[in-house]
Order: C-alpha cells, then sequence, then structure tokens
C-alpha cells in the first residue's frame, strides 16, 4: 500500500519498485491514492507527472488521505482478499491517520502490518506532527527501514517491535541517458529531488561561492515548495549566477538520466536526513557523491571511495572540499560507486520487508566495508 507512479514523489518510486520485487515471488496486490493532499495542501505544482519511465505497477488508486470512507473501502478490500502480511509505508504526518487507522483495522483481523519507516517524524515537523506520525508507527507489527539511527529512535519507543534495517536499494528502472547534454564546465556538480529548507540548498550555494571554482558549474534540479525567490536572491548576492543552473521543476525520467549523466558529482549538502533516493540514483549512473555526515547518508557513502562525507551546515569545509576535487579522483569514486550500488538490490530488501531475512547483516557488510574491495568498471 502506498502511492505510485505517475505520483511525483520518491516514496511513489519505492513504493512501486519494492512491489514490482514482491511479486516475482509472492501472489502481491497494490492498493494506492486517487488523491495524498488537497491541492491547497500541496506547495508544488501537481502531484502527479507523466514523466516517468516504463514499468509502473497496476493498482487500486482508492485511498484518499482526507476521506474516511476510502479508508474502510481500502480495508473491507484487502480483507477480502485475505493477504498474510499489508505493507504500508510511513513518511509524514498527514497521511498517518489514514495509514494508521487501516493498519490498526487490519491487525484487528488478524493481518501482519509492516511499515517502511521513511521518516518516523516529518522534517521540520512540529510537536503535533510528530504525534501524529508516532501515533501511526504505533499501529505496526513490525518496522523496516534504510539506516540503523533510525531503527535505534524506533526501538527506543518501540522496544517490542521488531525492527529490520536494509540500505536504499539502486533504482534501475531510470533509462539510459542519451548524450543530449553538453558539459558547460570542466567540473560539474549537481543538486537533484525535491527542494526543502532541510535539504541545505543554500549551504550548497554559499560552499560553491566559497570553492572560487572559475572551472566549475553548479546544476540546480528540482521542483521547489517554497523559497524559490530567496534562492535566486542568494545566487545573486554570492556572485555565482553565471555558473549556476537552476531548473526549478519536476522533470521527467529521461531528463533526470541526462543531468545524472552530465554531472560529475551530486552533492548532498542536507541538514537532516533519514534516507534518500538521490545517493542509490547517483549511484546506478555511476556518480560519486559528496553528502553531509548524518547516519542516513554515511551508512550507504563510504567516505573517500564512493564519494565524500562533510560536516553537517558547514559551507566552509564544503567549499573547501569542492575547490579541492579533481575529475580523475571522482570518475574513480563514480566507478566505485556503480559497482557498490549493485549489492543494494531490491530482491534483497524484499525478503526483508517479507520476513525471510534480516537486513542487519547486511548493513553491517556494508557500513565496514567487508563485501571486499569493489572491482573497476569496464568502460568499454
Amino acid at each position: 500500500m502506498g502511492p505510485v507512479p505517475p505520483t511525483k514523489s520518491g516514496v511513489a518510486r519505492h513504493t512501486a519498485a519494492l512491489a514490482r520485487e514482491l511479486a516475482l515471488a509472492h501472489e502481491t496486490r497494490v492498493w494506492s491514492f486517487r488523491r495524498l493532499y488537497p491541492a491547497f495542501l500541496y506547495p508544488g505544482q501537481s502531484e502527479v507527472s507523466d514523466g516517468f519511465a516504463e514499468g509502473a505497477v497496476s493498482a487500486r488508486p482508492v485511498l484518499d488521505g482526507i476521506n474516511p470512507m476510502t479508508w474502510r473501502r481500502t480495508v473491507k478490500e484487502i480483507r477480502a482478499f485475505g493477504p498474510d502480511l499489508v505493507v504500508l509505508p510511513a513518511w509524514t504526518f498527514f497521511l498517518a491517520p489514514a495509514l494508521g487507522w487501516i493498519a490498526k483495522s487490519l491487525r484487528r483481523s488478524g493481518i501482519e502490518c509492516c511499515m517502511i519507516v521513511h521518516n518516523a517524524i516529518d522534517h521540520e515537523a512540529a510537536a503535533w506532527k510528530s504525534r501524529l506520525s508516532l501515533w501511526q508507527l504505533s499501529k505496526a507489527s513490525r518496522f523496516v527501514t534504510h539506516n540503523r539511527d533510525l531503527a535505534d529512535q524506533i526501538s527506543a519507543v518501540f522496544p517490542d517491535r521488531a525492527v529490520t534495517v536494509f540500505p536504499h536499494p539502486v533504482f534501475d528502472d531510470f533509462p539510459m541517458p542519451q548524450g543530449t547534454l553538453q558539459r558547460e564546465a570542466e567540473m560539474e556538480f549537481l543538486f537533484f529531488g525535491l527542494v526543502r529548507p532541510y535539504k541545505g540548498l543554500d549551504i550548497l550555494l554559499e560552499g560553491f561561492a566559497l570553492s572560487d571554482r572559475k572551472d566549475a558549474r553548479l546544476t540546480v534540479v528540482g521542483e521547489f515548495w517554497q523559497g524559490e525567490d530567496d534562492c535566486r536572491r542568494q545566487i545573486a548576492a554570492l556572485g555565482i549566477a553565471d555558473r549556476v543552473e537552476l531548473i526549478p521543476r519536476f522533470v521527467s525520467d529521461a531528463e533526470a538520466a541526462e543531468y545524472f549523466a552530465r554531472a560529475d558529482v551530486v552533492v548532498l549538502p542536507y541538514r537532516s536526513v533519514t534516507g534518500s533516493g538521490v545517493i542509490p540514483t547517483a549511484y546506478h549512473y555511476g556518480r560519486a557523491v559528496v553528502a553531509s555526515d548524518l547516519p542516513g547518508l554515511a551508512d550507504v557513502v563510504r567516505d573517500g571511495e564512493t564519494g565524500w562525507l562533510v560536516p553537517v551546515a558547514d559551507p566552509n569545509a564544503l567549499g573547501k572540499l569542492l575547490g579541492q576535487l579533481k575529475r580523475s579522483e571522482t570518475e574513480v569514486a563514480g566507478k566505485r560507486a556503480h559497482e557498490f550500488g549493485a549489492t543494494l538490490s531490491w530482491e534483497g530488501f524484499a525478503h526483508c520487508v517479507a520476513g525471510t531475512a534480516d537486513g542487519t547483516a547486511h548493513l553491517a557488510s556494508v557500513a565496514t566495508g567487508t563485501n571486499g574491495s569493489i572491482p573497476e568498471r569496464s568502460t568499454s
């Protein structure tokens, strides 16, 4: 259960990828949303996009986040199907009442409910929003998440529930780039994804200016929920308008492929995070990553191998690193990132969700580097 494409959301892509993998070994049905939020609560341009790659899953678009009648209908349909396991996402307070009520109702019928926790509480959430999110979590039978720090937080609140950890798998449904974007500089940096304050774009802009690289270019690709005017003013004030390209919208998968292909490094200067789908996408395209040293990112970024970690909210440290990077270094790191990403499979994650494997050992292997050396990727 969860949003699926064409809904514009990393969670939607995640739900679809997992459903496809589960369907290879289990009878699987998907219930999705016909509407996540009322239009006045969605600050973006639209909830949906027609720019996704092929491979969407078949789903029942029954749920409405603010219509309890659709919650009851969903529960009735799922009970009629009679599953052994229902998988639900947890990522935003707004849908916590719907998803929590559904989980509670299904568990009363003896159906196990596994929640995939993308965020235990909303980024930048008020206390009442956090309470709603925790209420949803309290209705789960068990949990799966993508980073150990978040798992520890969940276990502290729900010590009687099992929590399995598995790194965010690499999306493998993105199209191959066609090489339609020409390089504009010796070093190309990319910031990708929905722009929200916790993602630290302002930190990146300041760090990029401090790097004082005249041979570098920063491309920002993502829809702004808020702050686009502030961003443009900051770019102008820093005097970097001639070296920053702003694409303030949701882009199709085909367009995304071109931006990742042109980049040398993908930068995630986040202030806080519990995980990111941008890193596995970068790894899919063989691109090195610069990321804040946060638990949700450091679990999958091997410092000095697949990318580099920098102190959180430190534009000086970020600028120093960006100023020092060489293309020869980023090319090697990108090859290693691609090979490392191949170990983060949807098959392994699906086993964890289905309850047939424990991902904790895999995460320990990822974190400590015990998977062995990463071979160079052929350039042929």
